[in-house]
């Protein structure tokens, strides 16, 4: 068994009982970069947010579940960027499906944060493996992990050289959250670059609004959360610290739902090209708040500019 940094995610209510989805959130270690699961909430309107968290606990990952894997009689199938590997030929139509889907996230996240000139990175030997189980059984037998996982992204090296998805067939969520999910965060790094710091809650803020769910029709719910004085101040939100709020479920659910709605106020009240502006000038080494500026001066230069901005925003849906 082997130990390495992976992205995890899974089905709360297997493990929480009648609970509400979990929103089964990101943090760092000193070690390694784990990602529990994607941000799955629901809403209780005219209330506050319920979110519950399942913080999961590092587990070990097969050996054998790495960029070469290619079990005898397994079948692959290819795609310009993408590689789905499956166990059946009964599983062609889901796979070429999969590859659809994978390769307009590819060319929609790509197009949305400025990347669409660099069109040839994970092609050929580089393509992402998106390895697919049979059945959950099987799949946590050979993987080792929990029964309430439904997949793991694994991204064992410091410079994301090897990339893999691992799931297992027929799960309702895979093709319209964790697929555009992942992706989204593996292009940001590409084009960013490995070795640039990136703010978690705009690297989550920017996966989240890519997912193919609901997550934007809570406004109402965002408003309470600002009028009710209970927002993390934006300078903040920039070194906010997952792991030092693990057993806090609500600031943590904030933390998600606010770094959604501020990536969505940029793009929607400015426009892709200033939010494509961003991404340009955190590749080419500024920091966020610097970043921020140069896209979008004079009218956000700090932000302080953008809260008090986004909070004017936000007073449309009281």
């Amino acid at each position: 068994m082997q130990e390495v940094s992976q992205r995890e995610f899974g089905n709360a209510e297997q493990v929480i009982g009648n609970m509400p989805k979990a929103a089964l959130s990101n943090f760092y270690t000193q070690e390694k970069y784990i990602d529990i699961s994607l941000l799955m909430y629901n809403i209780v309107k005219n209330s506050l947010l319920f979110i519950f968290l399942f913080f999961g606990m590092t587990v070990p990952v097969w050996a054998g579940i790495d960029a070469s894997f290619e079990p005898e009689g397994w079948l692959k199938f290819d795609g310009d960027h993408f590689q789905v590997i499956c166990q059946s030929s009964d599983d062609e139509d889901m796979a070429h499906d999969i590859l659809n889907h994978a390769e307009d996230y590819y060319n929609d996240i790509a197009d949305d944060i400025g990347y669409s000139r660099y069109q040839d990175f994970w092609t050929w030997n580089n393509r992402v493996k998106i390895i697919l189980f049979h059945d959950q059984q099987s799949y946590v037998q050979q993987t080792g992990q929990p029964p309430w996982s439904q997949g793991f992204a694994s991204i064992y090296s410091e410079l994301f050289k090897s990339r893999i998805i691992v799931s297992y067939k027929d799960q309702s969520n895979f093709l319209e959250v964790i697929l555009p999910h992942e992706i989204t965060h593996l292009i940001l790094h590409d084009f960013i670059g490995f070795d640039r710091p990136i703010p978690r809650f705009f690297d989550e803020g920017v996966a989240q609004l890519e997912q193919k769910d609901d997550s934007l029709n809570h406004m109402d719910v965002m408003v309470q959360l600002i009028t009710g004085g209970q927002i993390i101040p934006l300078q903040d939100l920039l070194s906010y610290d997952l792991m030092a709020h693990k057993n806090d479920a609500h600031s943590v659910s904030i933390f998600y739902v606010e770094s959604l709605y501020i990536v969505d106020f940029l793009v929607k009240t400015y426009g892709k090209d200033a939010f494509k502006e961003l991404c340009r000038n955190l590749r080419d080494g500024k920091s966020f708040e610097e970043a921020l500026k140069s896209s979008y001066y004079p009218t956000i230069d700090s932000m302080q500019t953008l809260q008090d901005k986004w909070f004017d925003y936000a007073k449309q849906y009281l």
